[in-house]
């Protein structure tokens, strides 16, 4: 029994310097907390989710940056669903600039592209420029604090949109280094 009221004493001691030390640390991590952005992730697979994901987009009050692969995100159910998009994102007057793969089914769609040239900047991206890359797979927008990923191939049929001011900052940054790379889509503007 002696021993027990030693052993409950170091306890207490132990606890009492934890105790300091945590507020001793309180305050870095205070502002730790503060400063950083938590990201939001949103996530949804599917036809379904993929159009709900593009749709948010249309709330944008900034341009849209774009990088997409016609190839990789043929996908027979969203074709209907792009011409609507296209018509609805020009209607709503939100610019995009798209920095689209050089291919064969990229010309070819773009050869029969019936959207708006005012609302919408296209530029190719050469596959030499790309080394070891033969399609993206999807697409990915950038605007304001968000980016918005989609994987257009099946099995993997997906959205995702990150809402993060850094992750946003860094991706605009690398797109217009591309973009000064890209070269222009000659188009008549409607």
């Amino acid at each position: 029994p002696r021993h027990l009221v030693q052993y409950v004493r170091n306890r207490k001691n132990q606890w009492e310097r934890r105790l300091r030390e945590t507020e001793l640390c309180l305050p870095d991590l205070i502002s730790l907390f503060k400063v950083a952005e938590k990201p939001i992730v949103k996530y949804q697979e599917g036809i379904e989710g993929v159009k709900n994901i593009y749709s948010q987009t249309l709330e944008s009050k900034e341009e849209i940056l774009s990088m997409l692969d016609i190839e990789g995100g043929d996908v027979p159910e969203l074709r209907q669903f792009g011409k609507e998009y296209n018509q609805r994102r020009s209607g709503q007057k939100v610019k995009e600039r798209i920095l689209i793969l050089d291919t064969a089914s990229g010309r070819g769609w773009m050869k029969n592209y019936r959207g708006s040239f005012k609302y919408t900047d296209y530029r190719w991206i050469k596959q030499d420029q790309l080394p070891g890359i033969k399609e993206f797979g999807g697409e990915i927008n950038v605007y304001e604090n968000k980016v918005v990923m989609a994987l257009l191939k099946k099995p993997n049929l997906m959205g995702a949109m990150i809402e993060s001011s850094a992750l946003a900052n860094i991706l605009k940054g690398l797109y217009e280094l591309a973009w000064t790379q890209g070269i222009p889509v000659k188009g008549k503007r409607q």
